[in-house]
């Protein structure tokens, strides 16, 4: 038996010296448990820090530094003791730390439970972890709530923050602005509507009273000539007056309608159950605008 320990320990210490720090962490978990020795707990320590497993190596460094004294009983164990307490010293800054970090209300979930690539953890208290990706998984009576996976390097202090009720409530809240943003598009593509029908009518009105007044003015004077003392010469000074006003009813008009269709066009569709259609419809006609509301 003796012979088979110290052919697995040389084994171990090959792949250690090779760099096959896999195959010389498998060989010296063997070894520390047919033949342990401060040396090969020593080098198992060493195998977990180059396979990047620091918390384990950590562990395994402190379990040779806590020893007693008299537990090294020749020069070999002794400087065993000696390297593990330094090699320590230099691990611990490299190991990073993780913190969860819960809302009031997250903390006073029922059945709360925060789980770290598949072991229970708790929030208070920042926690040692190895280098990498990892994974926190909140769950509580209502089943699972947030799940987050993130990268760590060495020597960094992490804070992870799971705060799924409020963000819920962010996210509700958020919603309601939306549709309430929605809405008052709508208002106002609704008063646009309103002011570009209005202009069209205004327009198309002192237009058409604008062209008769042209009419009558141009066939009792001719050549811009009217008999004096005749109303004719009213009809041109109207008509110039009216032609200016159905110009800027018509600009009005193409703005309000051209301001309804953009907001038509952006304005975000509402969720609902049914769809609503809009009561209000324009009406535009000779001598006449308006919008009409359908109760």
């Amino acid at each position: 038996m003796r012979s088979v320990d110290q052919a697995l320990v040389q084994s171990a210490m090959t792949a250690y010296q090779r760099h096959d720090y896999t195959a010389a962490l498998s060989l010296f978990k063997r070894a520390s448990l047919s033949a342990p020795s401060l040396t090969v707990r020593l080098y198992l320590a060493r195998s977990y820090a180059a396979a990047g497993q620091l918390v384990a190596a950590t562990d395994t460094y402190r379990s040779l530094v806590e020893l007693d004294e008299t537990s090294a009983k020749s020069a070999p164990e002794q400087a065993a003791m000696e390297s593990a307490r330094d090699e320590l010293a230099q691990l611990r800054p490299r190991v990073p730390s993780l913190e969860v970090a819960l809302g009031d209300s997250e903390q006073h979930s029922r059945n709360l439970r925060l789980v770290l690539d598949g072991r229970l953890i708790t929030y208070s208290a920042p926690i040692s972890v190895d280098p990498g990706h990892h994974e926190v998984v909140a769950s509580d009576a209502d089943g699972e709530q947030e799940r987050i996976g993130f990268e760590v390097g060495e020597g960094e202090a992490k804070t992870v923050g799971m705060n799924w009720r409020s963000t819920s409530r962010a996210s509700k809240k958020s919603e309601q602005a939306s549709v309430g943003g929605s809405s008052a598009r709508r208002t106002f593509s609704v008063v646009a509507l309103g002011v570009g029908a209005t202009g069209l009518g205004v327009g198309t009105v002192t237009g058409i009273a604008a062209m008769t007044r042209y009419s009558r003015a141009e066939a009792h004077c001719p050549a811009n000539r009217c008999t004096e003392g005749a109303p004719y010469p009213e009809d041109g000074s109207a008509f110039r007056t009216l032609r200016t006003i159905s110009v800027a009813g018509y600009a009005a008009g193409g703005v309000g309608i051209g301001t309804w269709l953009g907001l038509l066009l952006t304005t975000p569709p509402t969720k609902t159950e049914h769809p609503r259609v809009s009561p209000w419809t324009p009406v535009v006609g000779v001598g006449s605008a308006g919008a009409r509301y359908v109760f």
